[in-house]
């Protein structure tokens, strides 16, 4: 399995008045990383939109463990732990600075036709990067 994480500097408007991350946003921050892991695949969310297709969330269960704060560093991997040609199950964690496991995500897209709404194959160099990110086998 190739691990996937991206860095993200928590700013003021992420958190409340105390400086805490707003509940929210750790979703927007998985987001991001599912987002860059797409680039990383040359997949082009504009591009998708274009051809009337792409990812869209379909189950997800989130699990807050610790508060990132202001200013903190955090870490955000992606890995898929489900494959099918239709959907991708990611397994997703944030850390903090010093390591600390503060919120996990496990999500499950589907990759649609956005006319139809209905789920359609993703593209096969799509499935085998996908691949490289397995934790398990499907």
């Amino acid at each position: 399995m190739n691990d996937f994480s991206v860095n993200f500097r928590v700013y003021y408007e992420d958190t409340d008045a105390g400086g805490i991350v707003y509940h929210s946003n750790y979703l927007n921050f998985c987001e991001r990383a599912r987002t860059e892991w797409l680039r990383a695949m040359g997949m082009s969310q504009n591009k998708m939109l274009e051809d009337k297709e792409g990812f869209v969330i379909v189950n997800l269960s989130a699990h807050y463990k610790h508060s990132a704060k202001l200013d903190d560093m955090l870490k955000v991997t992606c890995a898929v732990s489900k494959l099918r040609k239709v959907a991708i199950s990611f397994s997703q964690q944030i850390f903090n600075e010093k390591n600390e496991l503060l919120f996990e995500l496990e999500c499950d897209v589907a990759f649609i036709n956005m006319k139809t709404g209905l789920p359609k194959a993703m593209p096969s160099e799509a499935y085998q990067y996908a691949q490289g990110f397995l934790t398990q086998k499907s």
